[in-house]
């Protein structure tokens, strides 16, 4: 068992307006890190998850991925042997993300043509990089137990033929819901 290590900070915001919020960030990342760095059971840190098109385009895609980099190196410097990515999603898969060790997605398809279209795009997108679902899955509460996993069974088996590295289900709880 091993963790994607996510480390939070507001993404959902425009980060990069004020000119002290990135160093904060920065040194928060490097708080939460600190104690964890060169644990055996860390796959890997992931440096960011969706960070909304909205405030891609009002930074510009060059500086929000200029500060992803940013945050890669600074884990790198803190835990030199770990794996460093960022969670991406369809409408911002124009960023990029050549710092990554490895392409990471969440992506919410019920379709598997559709899905498996799309994996064969991020794994053009991943180029020489293995591509890892960071998020697949369907909420129960909608569509009930056994619609979802016949729906994870059809993802998984759709993923792993298209030859990604690796996915993670995501849960959705009731206190989120």
């Amino acid at each position: 068992l091993v963790v994607l290590v996510g480390l939070p900070w507001e993404q959902h915001v425009a980060f990069l307006d004020e000119p002290t919020r990135a160093d904060d960030i920065e040194r928060r990342l490097e708080a939460a890190i600190r104690p964890i760095a060169g644990h055996p059971a860390i796959l890997a840190f992931a440096v960011g998850n969706e960070i909304p098109a909205g405030v891609v385009r009002w930074h510009g895609r060059n500086r929000v991925s200029e500060f992803l980099a940013r945050l890669a190196s600074m884990v790198r410097r803190m835990d030199p042997g770990a794996l460093v990515t960022y969670v991406n999603f369809p409408t911002t898969e124009y960023l990029d993300l050549s710092f990554s060790d490895f392409v990471s997605f969440n992506v919410y398809l019920e379709d598997m043509e559709r899905l498996s279209a799309y994996l064969a795009r991020l794994q053009n997108i991943a180029g020489e990089r293995p591509l890892l679902m960071g998020e697949i899955g369907l909420d129960s509460h909608r569509n009930g137990l056994e619609k979802q996993a016949s729906s994870l069974a059809s993802q998984l088996r759709t993923v792993f033929e298209a030859g990604v590295a690796g996915a993670f289900v995501f849960a959705w709880t009731d206190e989120w819901h």
